[in-house]
């Protein structure tokens, strides 16, 4: 297991992950906004990081937030059998059109380059919407951002794509990745300015990656409510759905509303 944590928030406990063993850190750990580029770099920097001192097969993201949904050796067993590269969504992002109405959600993010303000007072956003196709803005948990419709470093031969960021990734794309970073620096600025660029650098990347065998299945179970902005916590009462699924893990859990969740999971990895 290799951390990155942000302490800014919290510390973790070192004596218990030396107890633990086989845990490594990232070190320094770096300051990290959810949705802003500082996100893309924390990703890139552990590829790096990995490649160069772990000797693994396949890396999986997980957040605080995930668990394992089946027994790990079978995860293990069954990746070492894939006949894939990794699993990635990649979703293709068409350019936002010129019109003055409502922006998509996904092409604003990454047709557009993003500067953080000073949180606007109505007026301004009236005025930022007027300007719409050209500008448009954000709020986001770390402030308010503008964005400016930029030229974009995207060709037909790697398209803007996204899905979500919990990959699940052999070691050969992984590599890609972390040489496209090296190589594509004007593909990395530009990431650096969008809005969540962690749900598409990776996607665009792979997708446009000859000879990387690429399956669409997360191997992740989460629950949306419908209109939801972001996954339901999951409780005692969903352990059949989570389970039934298939998934190698699942997510989001939260101690303080269900612990027993987690219990009643590994009661069956170690049956």
């Amino acid at each position: 297991m290799v951390i990155h944590h942000d302490e800014r928030a919290s510390r973790l406990d070192e004596r218990a992950l030396a107890a633990l063993g086989g845990v490594e850190r990232v070190r320094p750990a770096s300051a990290v906004e959810w949705g802003a580029g500082s996100q893309l770099d924390l990703h890139l920097r552990c590829f790096a990081w990995l490649l160069e001192r772990v000797a693994f097969d396949w890396l999986v993201m997980l957040s605080g937030q995930d668990y394992p949904a089946r027994p790990v050796a079978e995860v293990e067993r069954d990746l070492a059998a894939a006949p894939y590269d990794a699993f990635v969504v990649g979703e293709p992002v068409p350019p936002p059109g010129w019109g003055r109405g409502p922006l998509d959600e996904r092409s604003a993010r990454y047709y557009y380059r993003y500067r953080p303000i000073p949180r606007p007072r109505p007026r301004l956003r009236r005025a930022l919407a007027a300007a719409r196709p050209l500008v448009t803005a954000r709020d986001m948990p770390w402030g308010t951002a503008a964005g400016l419709r930029w030229r974009t470093p995207f060709t037909p031969s790697m398209p803007c794509r996204r899905g979500p960021d919990w990959l699940t990734l052999a070691r050969p794309a992984v590599a890609a990745l972390d040489a496209a970073a090296r190589t594509r620096p004007e593909l990395v600025r530009h990431y650096r300015r969008t809005i969540i660029p962690t749900e598409s650098f990776a996607q665009t990347v792979l997708h446009g990656t000859p000879g990387l065998r690429l399956s669409a299945d997360t191997r992740r179970y989460s629950a949306w409510a419908p209109g939801a902005a972001r996954p339901a916590i999951l409780r005692l009462a969903d352990l059949d759905a989570i389970v039934s699924s298939g998934a190698d893990f699942a997510r989001k859990f939260d101690m303080t509303v269900d612990a027993a969740v987690l219990d009643a999971l590994d009661a069956r990895a170690c049956t």
